[in-house]
């Protein structure tokens, strides 16, 4: 079975529906977790609630990490919370045990394509929200083997990037047309940009908003490692929402998939992405109001560190503050001359 994020959302939400005690079942933003952005109506309590946190691309498998939100409402007196924080922790406790122990068709069949981790911290909260509820936050981690293979990715021909001959001689504005290329070249992505966070929502081309899935690169650190470059980015992909969120499930799986497909790409060629990039959801941001992932990637390119081809001119040696300084003065006059 192919397993992808959409998938195992529903995997939780079945979780959720089988469970005798829980009435309703979310998955979002924290924002949206006491209105059911679909039916737009208060839930029905006891409620699970997933919110997507980190998925880190490791060697071999990802990791997705989810809360798992399990409230109840707490009554005017206060006087349910100890049942309340007894009885959530209860739920917390089998669902974690249900998403473990699915060994088999008729027990869920999960732990067939990934397995969560132990040691998951349970964290409790109390008369949190609009609605007045308290509980325990279940903070898992699914662990699911992964192949990064170059034959189903599903970029067109176009997608080509440095050979190992050329790799040596790629400076960063080559590098930034190579991750353009890859977007142009990925079938469901339809506009690239570059620049700061703040110009995600507007082509500053064509002072339009732009077209929809987005991938869009920021700079970050630049690291002069021994014998190599060290790149680091965020790449941004975005996905509009639609104005009753009935594409939200949708476009996190569908953005987290280009993710993978750009982390794969680059980590099978000379760039050699690196191993445990985290990518990371957002929700119900920006301008436009969109969701989606920004991947924290880093890429290294071999270099060497050769002084013979310097455009350096020959050091005139032991020049004292002074001399230097007549000599930057003489260079501002030619300037002044052009």
């Amino acid at each position: 079975m192919l397993v992808n994020y959409k998938t195992i959302i529903q995997d939780l939400s079945g979780i959720s529906y089988y469970h005798p005690q829980i009435n309703s079942f979310g998955f979002g933003d924290i924002t949206q977790i006491t209105a059911d952005v679909e039916t737009k109506l208060s839930p029905v309590y006891p409620k699970a609630y997933v919110v997507p946190s980190t998925v880190n691309l490791a060697q071999n498998r990802l990791l997705y990490n989810f809360s798992v939100i399990i409230m109840d409402r707490v009554n005017e007196k206060t006087d349910n919370l100890e049942d309340i924080m007894s009885d959530t922790l209860e739920i917390a406790k089998d669902f974690f045990t249900v998403l473990y122990q699915s060994y088999a068709q008729q027990y869920g069949g999960f732990s067939v394509d990934y397995t969560p981790l132990w040691g998951p911290n349970v964290t409790p909260f109390l008369e949190r929200f609009e609605d007045i509820v308290a509980g325990w936050t279940l903070n898992i981690q699914i662990e699911q083997p992964f192949d990064y293979n170059q034959c189903v990715l599903p970029f067109t021909s176009g997608a080509t990037l440095p050979t190992p001959q050329e790799i040596f001689y790629v400076n960063y504005k080559q590098l930034l047309g190579d991750i353009q290329n890859l977007a142009n070249n990925h079938p469901q992505v339809n506009s690239y940009g570059y620049g700061d966070l703040t110009e995600l929502t507007v082509d500053l081309n064509t002072k339009l908003s732009p077209v929809y899935p987005k991938v869009y690169a920021i700079p970050q650190d630049t690291i002069l490692d021994q014998n190599q470059l060290t790149y680091n980015f965020q790449i941004i992909v975005a996905d509009r929402l639609n104005e009753d969120y009935s594409n939200q499930r949708d476009l996190m799986n569908d953005t987290l998939e280009i993710c993978k497909d750009l982390f794969t790409k680059l980590y099978l060629s000379e760039y050699q992405s690196q191993w445990n990039a985290s990518v990371e959801p957002f929700l119900e941001r920006f301008d436009d109001i969109l969701a989606g992932w920004t991947m924290n990637i880093t890429l290294t390119q071999p270099f060497d560190y050769n002084r013979c081809v310097l455009p350096e001119q020959p050091f005139a040696g032991n020049k004292k503050w002074y001399e230097l300084a007549e000599l930057w003065n003489e260079i501002n006059k030619k300037w002044k001359k052009i």
